[in-house]
């Protein structure tokens, strides 16, 4: 576990997995003073190093007024259930969509054991989340944090149908969850963020959504402070209408997978950080591209019918 200051009232805690090549990968980020909210709560396996996490920047666990969840996949929100132990006078905010399966997670488990396997034995199964200290956010919705936060609720589909990003209406930050794709910071790599089954107008129609909000900051869950946020909508926007045109091309020539992967590495460069990682983060960061290239062909293949 690594806590991170990053702006006046402004933490990211890495919550660190202990899965290989997971480092530097999941960030909850903590925001307030005394009126306190996290975005994110990061896998089951991971809730104990969040806790200490908060400990480790002093913040006392009734001043957690939120857990707001960008969506309910078991690497954002599995660990909700469990910290909801330990935050006495926390409340999950979470999709319309996605209140159900914290209530009772056995369909998102069962269906995270069909689409991940190991990976997601790795990651835990989520506890229950009682219902009465679920919020379930539609869009529009603004929850202040003290003097400090004043975040607005803003449905974005595309990488979930229940996914959900959050801006700060005094400061301008953005937190994007998973709608902006997944970045590395130490590498400059930024890549969609797009698992099947893809609805690559929603995605489209979210990113466009909140290029209107004029932010200044990024956040990403995936992973860390990424500057500029017009700058990186705006990139993230090309690289997808790129990855677009290559994979189509390439399944017209009848391309494996691999051999697609090859391809988006030599056309857009901004995976080239790629190859300046470590080898687990580089593995890790293959195994997500295969998912977002499979995300992809079925889009694809989906529009031919």
């Amino acid at each position: 576990m690594q806590a991170y200051h990053l702006s006046e009232h402004l933490s990211m805690i890495d919550v660190q997995p202990p899965i290989s090549g997971w480092n530097e990968f999941v960030g909850v980020y903590v925001l307030g003073r005394e009126r306190m909210a996290l975005i994110d709560a990061g896998p089951y396996c991971s809730a104990g190093n969040l806790i200490n996490g908060l400990d480790k920047l002093g913040i006392e666990r009734e001043n957690v007024s939120y857990i707001f969840l960008t969506h309910i996949h078991i690497d954002h929100a599995g660990a909700a259930g469990e910290l909801l132990q330990h935050l006495p006078n926390a409340m999950v905010v979470v999709h319309p969509r996605g209140a159900s399966h914290l209530a009772n997670p056995d369909k998102l488990w069962e269906g995270s054991l069909k689409t991940l396997g190991d990976l997601a034995k790795k990651q835990g199964r989520p506890q229950n989340v009682a219902p009465e200290r679920i919020i379930a956010a539609e869009e529009g919705t603004i929850i202040p944090l003290g003097d400090e936060f004043e975040l607005e609720i803003i449905h974005t589909p595309g990488h979930a149908a229940h996914h959900m990003s959050f801006f700060d209406r005094r400061s301008g930050k953005l937190f994007a969850g998973e709608a902006a794709g997944a970045y590395t910071v130490k590498v400059n790599l930024l890549r969609p963020a797009t698992p099947p089954p893809l609805l690559l107008e929603h995605y489209m129609e979210s990113i466009d959504k909140l290029l209107r909000r004029d932010a200044t900051g990024i956040y990403y869950a995936h992973y860390g402070p990424g500057g500029d946020a017009r700058t990186k909508l705006q990139r993230h926007k090309e690289q997808v209408e790129l990855w677009r045109e290559v994979i189509s091309e390439a399944l017209e020539h009848g391309a494996e997978y691999e051999d697609i992967f090859s391809k988006l590495l030599a056309e857009d460069a901004t995976l080239n950080g790629l190859k300046e990682l470590p080898k687990d983060q580089y593995q890790r960061e293959h195994y997500f591209i295969i998912n977002a290239i499979t995300g992809f062909v079925g889009y694809i293949e989906k529009q031919k019918t």
